[in-house]
């Protein structure tokens, strides 16, 4: 048996629109290509992930008992996924669109629903009983910002897991306290999966290295920067940085991908495998999962692109 995975976050309905280069003029109506609806946020995704990779875990997390929470709760429960699911009567689901378009940075418009209020005591104790605790979706949260997310981190630690934490993009662009908040919560984590423009706006650095290596200063554990089409580049307390080079792939879908990327890690670390190799399996999974379609967006382990080396540098 591998190590005991939970997951706790934002779990909501995503939209899909692309590409979209502009919004329609007012009273316009604009045919784009493809608009997709799927479960199910942050946390929902990296879940789903570890499920098509045949990964016994536990995700944490609530939507309203609206027609969105109705069918997001459906579709998790059918991937076996939603036994711990909260469904909040009364409330309305979180929604997130997102809007893509071709060399561009994915814009999100989002509603946190249920999720406004959303806060530590509505998380079960035993969310925080595991090998590995993933929080993730911070920003998505309100109800459990700062804090909250803090004593979630400490009561995992002190039950042993190793936490891991995404926080997503700050909606304020990190012109608040956000960049203190993340900061102070750094020292409690051991695994920080920001992605490039995530980890430099939290540093104030132009480079992604020395961003790096401002974070490993503040986390003292590992560092991993997600970096899309270029995989991803980590460093951890030994001072080894490891960049692992995605495999090229027509990529379909964007939105996603850093979660499935942690997933990979989750589901390699669950049996026991180094960060580095746990990374390969990440940059992996994401590049199959940009590649696919929503109607069959999660593969197993044999439907992987080909593996990547890690390139394993020392620092002094």
């Amino acid at each position: 048996m591998g190590r005991v995975v939970h997951v706790i976050g934002n779990i909501q309905l995503d939209v899909l629109a692309g590409p979209v280069t502009a919004l329609p003029r007012p009273g316009g109506d604009d045919v784009v290509e493809r608009i997709a609806v799927r479960p199910a946020g942050a946390a929902g995704n990296v879940s789903l992930a570890l499920a098509g990779l045949g990964v016994r875990h536990r995700l944490f997390g609530a939507v309203g008992d609206d027609q969105a929470g109705r069918w997001v709760a459906a579709e998790l429960r059918r991937a076996g996924v939603g036994a711990d699911l909260q469904v909040v009567h009364g409330q309305e689901t979180g929604i997130s669109i997102a809007l893509e378009a071709p060399g561009r940075e994915r814009a999100f418009l989002t509603a946190h629903g249920v999720l406004t209020n959303y806060g530590e005591g509505d998380v079960p104790v035993q969310a925080c009983e595991a090998d590995l605790v993933l929080l993730t979706g911070y920003f998505s949260i309100p109800g459990l910002r700062g804090e909250a997310t803090a004593h979630l981190l400490q009561r995992a630690r002190k039950h042993g897991a190793v936490t891991l934490f995404d926080t997503g993009w700050d909606p304020d662009d990190w012109q608040g306290g956000a960049v203190r908040e993340v900061l102070e919560l750094l020292p409690l984590v051991d695994i920080f999966l920001p992605n490039e423009p995530e980890a430099l706006a939290l540093t104030g650095e132009d480079d992604v290295e020395r961003a790096l290596a401002t974070l490993v200063d503040r986390c003292g554990g590992w560092v991993v920067v997600k970096r899309g089409e270029r995989g991803a580049v980590a460093l951890g307390p030994p001072g080894d940085v490891v960049r692992i080079s995605a495999p090229p792939v027509a990529a379909l879908d964007s939105t996603g991908a850093g979660d499935s990327l942690a997933a990979g890690v989750l589901a390699d670390l669950a049996e026991g495998a180094s960060l580095p190799a746990a990374l390969t399996t990440g940059v992996r999974l994401a590049s199959t999962v940009v590649g696919r379609g929503s109607l069959d967006r999660y593969p197993g382990r044999d439907d992987l692109l080909a593996a990547v080396e890690a390139d394993d540098d020392r620092v002094g």
